[in-house]
């Protein structure tokens, strides 16, 4: 019980999409049960044609939920059915007349033939199905109300006064609650659509904002973040670093071992990173081996933190096929000031990334370093 509620918020939510084969099998069923009453209800009344008629659809509705949708017939399911309903309404009008209410199964037609042009593959972007339907039922309804208003029905045995009104309101009913039942099957279709949508949306934008190698934002999408820093910087004074990590030595890693190996550093130096600042500033590959971080601290704590950085990367033994392979980081820090640009500040610490791999590699290099 728990799971089939669990199950049923998972639909209402839109995060799951009902089954195909329980869905069909319960609308056979209840179709069935429909085509039982009616058995019922025509046999104590004496109709013969129509509870001998009932009696067999009953059970071919239920072979049909059975055989049918184990198969995955869905399309020919609904062939069968529609020409049933259509056969039955209209005999049904003739034989007991109007205004007992069976030609309004017929307009259900419309609504599923549409439901069905949306959810099932076989039919889908073929509107002909339901321009098809709708022109075939719209016909039949207005010849069988001709029909009826031109004579009596064929059928007046032994049947109540009351037989048409009631019949007339439990066919109006159970018309207006297959409606009912598409239209929420329909609405929640649409809504499990929606919510596969928006997380295709969502994986669209990942694959559109991060780099798919390492999983840190690409340059585009860092180009706003750092804009955004840079009007912060201006309007509220909120400091904030530029830290411009290499890679030493990379083109080794992949003479020697390849470029798997490659790759293996370059997630491991991304993971040393962006595992080592805070929440809120943004890590990217900015190009090949070279890492850009924005942190939204002074230029003392981003130094600090690219030390931590430069030292983790430095003393963290990466094994690649048996082989341990050490990795070190340069990094140059640029700290914004009035008048600077984002432009010059990544030039800045450019440059002081290039001062530090000329005095040696893996070290931090900020413009007040006394390192030359």
């Amino acid at each position: 019980m728990k799971e089939f509620y669990h199950a049923a918020r998972q639909i209402i939510s839109g995060r799951r999409v009902i089954d195909n084969k329980i869905k069909y099998r319960v609308i056979g069923a209840c179709i069935a049960f429909v085509h039982l009453f009616f058995t019922l209800a025509f046999y104590s009344m004496q109709i013969k044609p129509l509870y001998l008629y009932n009696a067999g659809v009953t059970a071919f509705y239920i072979l049909l939920s059975v055989f049918a949708v184990n198969r995955e017939r869905y399309v020919s399911m609904y062939m069968a059915s529609f020409v049933e309903i259509l056969f039955h309404s209209s005999m049904a009008s003739i034989l007991l007349g109007w205004d007992w209410g069976f030609m309004l199964y017929t307009i259900t037609l419309i609504p599923v033939a549409f439901y069905l042009t949306y959810t099932l593959p076989q039919l889908q972007k073929k509107v002909f199905v339901p321009a098809t339907v709708s022109l075939v039922v719209g016909v039949a309804f207005i010849v069988i109300r001709a029909v009826c208003g031109q004579m009596d029905p064929m059928y007046t045995g032994a049947v109540p006064e009351y037989a048409h009104t009631t019949f007339y309101f439990v066919n109006t009913m159970v018309a207006l609650d297959m409606q009912i039942i598409f239209s929420i099957l329909f609405a929640l279709e649409i809504r499990y659509m929606q919510h596969q949508l928006e997380k295709e949306n969502r994986m669209l934008g990942k694959i559109a904002n991060y780099d798919p190698l390492t999983h840190l934002l690409n340059r585009r999408s860092m180009d706003e973040y750092l804009k955004e820093a840079y009007r912060l910087a201006e309007t509220t004074e909120q400091p904030f670093c530029l830290v411009l990590a290499d890679i030493d030595d990379f083109k080794k890693f992949n003479d020697t071992y390849g470029h798997d190996c490659g790759d293996e550093v370059l997630v491991s130096v991304a993971n040393m990173i962006s595992g080592n600042v805070r929440e809120g500033d943004q890590v990217c590959r900015w190009g090949g081996e070279e890492i850009l971080a924005l942190l939204r601290v002074d230029l003392d704590t981003a130094v600090q933190i690219a030390e931590r950085i430069c030292k983790g990367t430095a003393s963290n033994i990466l094994s690649y096929k048996e082989v341990e392979v050490r990795v070190t980081l340069t990094m140059g820090v640029s700290e914004f000031k009035p008048g600077k640009t984002i432009r010059s500040m990544i030039e800045e610490a450019d440059e002081n990334l290039y001062r530090g791999k000329r005095n040696g590699k893996n070290q931090v290099v900020h413009f007040n370093s006394t390192k030359i």
